[in-house]
């Protein structure tokens, strides 16, 4: 009797873990991609900690009404269509919960497609199950089940065969899940070592306890005459004085070329620094957007987070330079806060007057810290801003304006 119950907890831990993992692999086979919900911009229809399910769409077949999910910038979101421009192939979005349509329209290229059905409450496991932590549990419930299901003795009844094939499509599941993590894993570590690569070749940094003695002109020095010749989308190189966010900027005039892809043209998940497709690449805007990934082992923009957590951090890592073909360019720090993914933050272009100066005054409304910078930022100036992922799908941003360029 005791080894009968010690079987069936077992074969109970096994379904745990075939359940967890399901929602996530089994989709897959049939060409769906599923992305976690986690803010509230489309309840009731959707609610948060569902997950939905993604298929492919050709503009077409896309219709007012339908959800789509796209590309914001270094982000997905999605939301519902409330317009569709067939000229141009832009579509105008709105979450269900929201009372105005987001700021920026979605151009068709930047849309992953329609959302066919959604999970609720499984964005939540399939979060906990992205994690490491997540995996190694779901591992060892497994290794339990299988252990607690086998009864020890030579015959095996052919009631248990039920049993196996539960077993083996729960060994099935779990391995590709793991197989996905190590992949992630490594995609990580290709992206950590082509730009250690790219860093030895063409750039050249003072040593960090040599920081504060150095003036800001000589910390970096960017060889991008031969980095263009690697890609000629490199248009820049972005460093953050007193850290590793040190990074090539590319420029494709789209949203979607670099959000995956490396400076060599590979794909990876960390994916590369880029410039909104709308901005010119000559970086003779008013307001340049730059965006990255908020990736989990912090590279990339990964480390702009310590400007939330820390109030001191923007005190001691108060500017950023931009490096171009034609000198060196540095930005103070004047605002940083949490944003919707399609929120007037992202408007541009800005010309000299009284709505930039709106724009700008509202950045620093809504920092989350007031900052004293070296001096007023008024309409006159040029601002950078750098836009990463954050939680419950906003966008945090940081906003910088031009002080200084040496040539």
């Amino acid at each position: 009797m005791q080894t009968k119950a010690l079987r069936i907890i077992g074969n109970i831990l096994i379904t745990i873990v075939i359940l967890a993992c399901l929602p996530s692999v089994l989709p897959k086979l049939f060409g769906l991609q599923g992305y976690e919900v986690i803010s509230g911009s489309m309840e009731p229809a959707i609610p948060v900690g569902s997950i939905v399910y993604v298929k492919d769409a050709g503009f077409e077949e896309l219709s007012v009404g339908d959800v789509v999910a796209f590309e914001a910038g270094a982000s997905v979101v999605t939301h519902r269509i409330v317009e569709i421009n067939q000229s141009d192939k832009l579509l105008r979005t709105q979450g269900d919960a929201n009372s105005a349509m987001d700021f920026m329209p979605v151009a068709y290229v930047n849309v992953i497609g329609k959302v066919v059905f959604h999970f609720p409450l499984y964005g939540y496991v399939a979060a906990w199950v992205s994690e490491v932590i997540g995996k190694i549990v779901l591992v060892a419930l497994l290794v339990l089940g299988v252990v607690l299901s086998s009864d020890g003795s030579e015959k095996q009844p052919r009631k248990n065969m039920a049993a196996t094939l539960v077993l083996a499509v729960g060994l099935i599941i779990i391995f590709s899940s793991l197989a996905g993590f190590f992949l992630i894993y490594r995609g990580y570590q290709k992206s950590e070592d082509l730009y250690a690569a790219v860093d030895e070749a063409y750039v050249t940094e003072v040593a960090p306890e040599e920081v504060q003695e150095t003036n800001w002109y000589e910390m970096i020095d960017v060889d991008l005459a031969s980095l263009q010749e690697v890609n000629p989308d490199a248009i820049g190189w972005i460093y953050v004085e007193g850290t590793d966010i040190s990074y090539p900027i590319m420029y494709s005039g789209e949203d979607e070329k670099y959000l995956h892809t490396t400076l060599d043209g590979q794909y990876a998940k960390a994916g590369s620094i880029f410039m909104e497709g709308l901005n010119s690449s000559d970086w003779s805007d008013s307001h340049t957007i730059l965006y990255g990934h908020n990736m989990k082992n912090l590279s990339m923009f990964g480390k702009l987070r310590y400007y939330k957590a820390e109030k001191e951090y923007v005190d001691e890592h108060r500017y950023f330079q931009i490096i171009t073909a034609d000198g060196k360019k540095r930005y103070e720090i004047f605002s940083y806060f949490d944003t919707d993914p399609a929120s007037w933050v992202y408007e541009l272009p800005f010309s000299e007057g009284e709505a930039y100066d709106h724009y700008l005054s509202e950045l620093r409304r809504h920092s989350y810290q007031s900052i004293d910078t070296e001096r007023e930022v008024t309409s006159a100036d040029s601002v950078v801003t750098l836009s990463t992922c954050s939680s419950n799908e906003r966008r945090f941003t940081v906003h910088g304006y031009l002080v200084e360029e040496y040539r």
